[in-house]
């Protein structure tokens, strides 16, 4: 049973609005339209293309659901990034979206454009309303926080890259923040272990790391219980990480002939870009690689570009390609220094960064950096909605209220126009 309300219970507004007063649940409701009606105004990419059929050209994992149906785990052609093993080429990618994939192509020969915007890129803006609505207890401060999100930071281009070409790049980073933000609303909500054990399923089969976000999971379904409830909790967690290890594990095995053999490096067979000659010398994860990663996490800026045109020299900045720093792109996130004390001596706070934190070093260590990607940073989704939700409670108290809303605006301005 529950031996104390733990310090991160929802708010006043989430309370009235499960209790059923009809304004918050009206409130809610008009929320999510707005969240849903500024990320349609603001996306390039076409919401509606009934015709738009995505196949093995747009995404390998569709080649690798098509290859499951006709019983084999390898996939009929080389593609860009898919691992050569034995003469055999295979998707080194985590296999969420085959998942998916396995369970519409039959019907399609192929993934509908319709099926991508309503699986893939729409829950993000509702569930991230979720979140801040969470967060805040304001249906205004959600509604605004949920927009600086996605339009505010590199899941905006990530999910209009899902939307017009789906990607295996676009595609699961668009699902692992499903998945994570999933697992941050029950964690400063009601607490379902079940709930959020789905989420880092969804999320850790799409991008690995994120399975460090079991941790959180883990101490959420402890603290605050004793007894058989919490036992029941911590079985809970154990199992959805079971899962991912077995999936992972199973699939590296049938592909690659040993568990651990994520075949990342065999993407690299017979080829001779930066990327490969990088991972070949020093491996997948080396120190060698902090000090670029560094700069290209936390500042990366543009470049300055000089021209001559008409016989007069010409100054232009030309987007980063290889990523771009965050706190200058989402200057929101410049919060967690100020309120890093907060933070920190709140329990659920103090979780949630040490996992983060985790992501972000051992992305230090690896030898990719998410390219080509122009002025933005993909990378930065498996820990950024994870600081934004730290700092959220604050973003809508007293002055800070304006900063926030200027800052949000520069982001948008940049990921939408600017980039």
């Amino acid at each position: 049973m529950a031996v104390n309300e733990p310090s991160n219970s929802p708010r006043p507004a989430d309370k009235n609005a499960r209790a059923g007063k009809p304004s918050a649940r009206r409130d809610a409701w008009l929320g999510g339209v707005l969240v849903l009606l500024a990320f349609g105004l603001l996306v390039e990419a076409k919401l509606w293309r009934p015709d738009a059929l995505f196949s093995i050209s747009a995404n390998v994992q569709i080649a690798e659901a098509q290859a499951w149906w006709q019983g084999r785990p390898d996939l009929p052609e080389r593609e860009w990034d898919t691992a050569v093993k034995d003469g055999r080429f295979y998707s080194c990618f985590p296999p969420m979206f085959s998942f998916i994939a396995a369970g519409v192509v039959p019907f399609f020969h192929g993934l509908p454009h319709w099926f991508v915007m309503v699986v893939l890129v729409l829950p993000v803006p509702l569930l991230a309303y979720v979140l801040f609505l969470r967060r805040t207890g304001s249906p205004v401060w959600g509604v605004v926080l949920a927009v600086g999100f996605v339009c505010g930071t590199s899941l905006f281009p990530v999910l209009d890259k899902t939307l017009r070409g789906a990607s295996p790049y676009s595609v699961n980073h668009a699902l692992a923040t499903i998945g994570l933000l999933i697992v941050l609303i029950e964690s400063f909500g009601r607490r379902r272990v079940l709930v959020a054990g789905i989420g880092l399923i969804i999320a850790a089969l799409s991008r690995q790391l994120t399975v460090a976000y079991v941790i959180p999971i883990a101490w959420m379904a402890a603290y605050g219980f004793a007894g058989r409830e919490r036992l029941r909790r911590v079985a809970v967690v154990a199992g959805a990480g079971a899962i991912i290890v077995t999936v992972h594990f199973t699939m590296n095995t049938l592909k690659f002939g040993h568990p651990l053999d994520t075949g990342y490096m065999h993407i690299y067979e017979d080829r001779s870009d930066d990327w490969a000659r990088d991972a070949q010398t020093y491996g997948l994860f080396s120190a060698h690689f902090v000090p670029r990663n560094l700069y290209h996490m936390n500042l990366g800026f543009p470049k300055m570009h000089r021209i001559e045109m008409a016989g007069k020299p010409k100054i232009y900045l030309r987007p980063n390609m290889i990523g771009t720093g965050i706190w200058w792109t989402t200057p929101l996130l410049l919060w967690l220094f100020v309120d890093i004390r907060r933070i920190l001596a709140d329990r659920t706070g103090r979780v949630w960064l040490l996992a983060a934190a985790i992501v972000a070093l051992v992305l230090l260590f690896y030898h990719g950096t998410g390219a080509v990607q122009r002025g933005f940073n993909r990378f930065s989704l498996d820990y950024v909605p994870v600081l934004l939700a730290l700092v959220a409670p604050r973003c809508a108290v007293g002055w800070r209220r304006w900063a926030g809303v200027v800052m949000i605006g520069w982001s948008v301005l940049y990921f939408r126009w600017l980039i």
